[in-house]
């Protein structure tokens, strides 16, 4: 067998002024890269090592400033039925994004009074960034404490270190934002992507994807055959998100460069004539909601630009303060194709063709020109909402003109240091997820009869996840008289919308491997999926989780001294980081198999997800109940017997009163025997299927789709 680790285990000093030795480096403090550090130091790894960017921990939460979470919403959360929102995602809160928004709600409470202070109709749980920054240190901490974690800020990716072969990714060198210029050169065994534009992906020379796919890549629903209205440089757009609270003032923010109030005419019903009047070189949408709620009305969760995603309600906190999150498509997200003229000219004056370079190909100085424009475009709204807005409001008693810009930043503009950043490149994994493997194809996606699992639960499944194919408008339009130097807003092209739901879904371990560079993991946004999955798998739990499994595939590998791709191979250790995820650690479990009714700290939690995560529960598509505390009925626990063959079973199992108790009686009774070896028939084609494993859900079964599963 081909030697290839070097395992440096416990050692964190420098072998040379410049040069670091790690067991695990981790690109990037993001969401994704906190959680993947804490599961990796739970799991033992003695060595890690977060190099991130910028100076805040928590990517979406804190340095983006998208303070009011998407998440899957329902069951569980206090005061919230599974219906209250209209994309309905009724998961329970599982894993390290529980334990964090456990923390941060028990911050609100002793704060503000209440764990979700805000009441927005976008919510259900917001914070103030920077006390949720606070809360990511506090719980990585004790690692940092130990010894096991080690945290450099405000450096930058420059190159992977690659073994001589080219194959392996051996580490990365950084540099400090600093005037000094300092550089260091940090060796790992594994390093994971956790970074928000995928620098080590592209770094290290593995494959990757950006911009749209054409419907002939993977053959999905909502994908057009004709790209050519679909350059490469179109993706879900930014947004660069602005935190608001009530001051003394009713001074409006001073218009930023390039504002043209004709942008924003349709933000709000107070513009309806005059946006009526302009004629676009594309049809856009209608107008927008109201600025704020009557007077009245402040407390109540409404939509309004004000408490769509609003952060703490005045009237019912313990400071009397109302503070906003103004995230507001309409009008403030940033399409990144077809930019302005004064941003082409910018951007083609470093380099002849940046102005349709996708945003994740573009040098930091060039995003950086896209970033001002964007900022711009945000700060102008807020100007809109105060000048025109306020001016033409019957009901001026919630106006935003009373509403400053927080300071808890520590920016000169009192922005978010990062933009919200909804997609980046996509890893070419071993398996890139499709549209198809878990779009919802029912058309009533609110009632019961509705909710189904996914056709394609992928067997190497490492947590569970649902949402919308969620694309803002990636389209621009200009005034047909004006064009790329006048007004602009935007509209949604084909395919790129909001109309398709996904089934409840798995997320493979596969889609977080290279297809062809070891040493490597991805995370955050740079995994195996489509642009189009990417719009629906990018929400802060979503995120944590992925930096989770991440996390645990490295820990494993590293124990193991095996590649990433290995795990995928061999059942018995891809069980492994499934126990370290699901009851082998401390910390909450993850939800593998997407139930409905199943909360993390039920008994039989652990027992019943690694049960359904191996297929050894006989039930149908609609069966999103797990319905644990119901009598295990002798037909029912013979036909779970009749799927567990492949085990050797006591010959009494007790006799448990409900089925979360006869689960974890048969979970001690056989979950300490090895997994059955997951087939090898063709180095290329597992299962022998004739599918390729690059192209195959289901690689170890030659069924096509994972239904129906019933007894034998």
């Amino acid at each position: 067998m081909k030697v290839w680790f070097l395992v440096f285990l416990g050692c964190t000093a420098t072998a040379a002024a410049d040069t670091v030795r790690t067991d695990l480096l981790i690109v990037g403090g993001t969401e994704s890269g906190w959680a993947a550090a804490i599961q990796a130091a739970r799991m033992g790894v003695k060595s890690i090592t977060i190099v991130h960017d910028g100076e805040w921990l928590g990517g979406q939460y804190t340095e983006q400033g998208l303070a009011c979470v998407d998440e899957n919403k329902g069951n569980g959360l206090v005061g919230w039925g599974p219906d209250w929102h209209p994309m309905k995602r009724s998961f329970h809160r599982f894993g390290l994004f529980k334990e964090l928004m456990d923390r941060i709600e028990a911050f609100n409470t002793a704060k503000y009074g209440s764990p979700m202070p805000g009441k927005p109709m976008h919510g259900p749980t917001t914070f103030r960034p920077a006390e949720a920054e606070r809360i990511f240190r506090e719980l990585l901490q004790p690692w940092i404490d130990r010894g096991q974690v080690t945290l450099k800020l405000n450096h930058i990716p420059v190159t992977a270190l690659m073994s001589r072969d080219s194959t392996q990714v051996t580490g990365m060198t950084f540099r400090s934002g600093e005037r000094n210029r300092e550089e260091i050169r940090i060796e790992a065994a594994i390093t994971i992507d956790a970074s928000d534009w995928g620098d080590a992906v592209r770094l290290s020379g593995a494959a990757f994807e950006v911009g749209p796919d054409p419907h002939s890549r993977y053959g999905e629903t909502s994908a057009q055959k004709d790209v050519s209205a679909n350059p490469r440089n179109e993706m879900n757009p930014i947004t660069w998100t602005m935190i608001v609270e009530q001051s003394g003032s009713e001074i409006p923010i001073p218009a930023p460069p390039h504002y043209d109030e004709r942008r924003y005419l349709s933000t709000t019903p107070f513009g309806k004539k005059e946006a009526a009047a302009l004629q676009w070189d594309h049809p856009t949408k209608g107008t927008g909601i109201p600025p704020w709620p009557p007077g009245n009305r402040t407390a109540a969760r409404q939509s309004s630009i004000l408490t769509m995603r609003r952060i703490v309600e005045g009237s019912a906190s313990k400071d009397g303060t109302t503070s906003s999150l103004i995230c507001y498509s309409h009008g403030q997200d940033y399409p990144l194709e077809r930019l302005p003229r004064h941003v082409i000219d910018a951007l083609e004056a470093t380099e002849p063709g940046a102005g349709m370079k996708n945003l994740a190909l573009m040098t930091r100085e060039q995003r950086q020109i896209v970033f001002e424009d964007a900022k711009a475009q945000s700060l102008g709204l807020l100007h809109h909402l105060q000048t025109f807005a306020h001016q033409r409001a019957p009901d001026k008693a919630n106006s935003l003109r009373s509403y400053h810009l927080s300071t808890e930043f520590g920016t000169a503009d009192h922005l978010p240091p990062k933009p919200y950043i909804r997609e980046s490149l996509r890893l070419k994994a071993l398996y890139m997820m499709r549209e198809q493997d878990s779009l919802n194809t029912d058309g009533n996606r609110k009632s019961d009869a509705g909710e189904a699992f996914a056709r394609r639960m992928y067997p190497d499944g490492v947590f569970s996840w649902q949402f919308h194919y969620d694309f803002h408008d990636t389209g621009r339009t200009y005034l047909k008289k004006e064009g790329d130097a006048g007004p602009w807003t935007h509209y949604e092209k084909p395919g790129r919308g909001v109309h398709n739901l996904s089934d409840r879904s798995v997320f493979p371990l596969r889609s977080l491997i290279p297809a062809t560079i070891d040493g490597l993991v991805g995370a955050q946004g740079n995994v195996g999926f489509s642009s189009i999955v990417s719009s629906a798998v990018r929400l802060h739990d979503h995120r944590v989780h992925i930096g989770q499994a991440a996390g645990a595939l490295a820990a494993g590998c590293l124990k193991n001294q095996v590649q990433p791709r290995d795990l995928t191979r061999d059942h018995g250790l891809f069980e492994e980081v499934r126990h370290a995820l699901c009851g082998g650690t401390e910390g909450v479990p993850v939800l593998l198999w997407p139930y409905r009714d199943l909360p993390a700290d039920h008994p039989a939690f652990v027992a019943i997800n690694r049960l359904a995560a191996r297929g050894l529960f006989p039930q149908s598509r609609r069966e999103v109940d797990f319905r644990p505390d119901e009598p295990a009925t002798l037909a029912w626990r013979a036909s779970v017997i009749s799927l567990c063959d492949a085990y050797e079973m006591a010959s009494t199992l007790p006799d448990p009163l409900t089925r979360g108790e006869f689960a974890r009686a048969l979970w001690q009774a056989i979950g300490s025997q090895p997994p059955p070896e997951w087939p090898h028939r063709h180095p290329d084609d597992a299962d022998g299927d004739g599918i390729p494993d690059l192209e195959d859900a289901l690689p170890y079964s030659p069924e096509n789709e994972s239904w129906p599963r019933q007894p034998k």
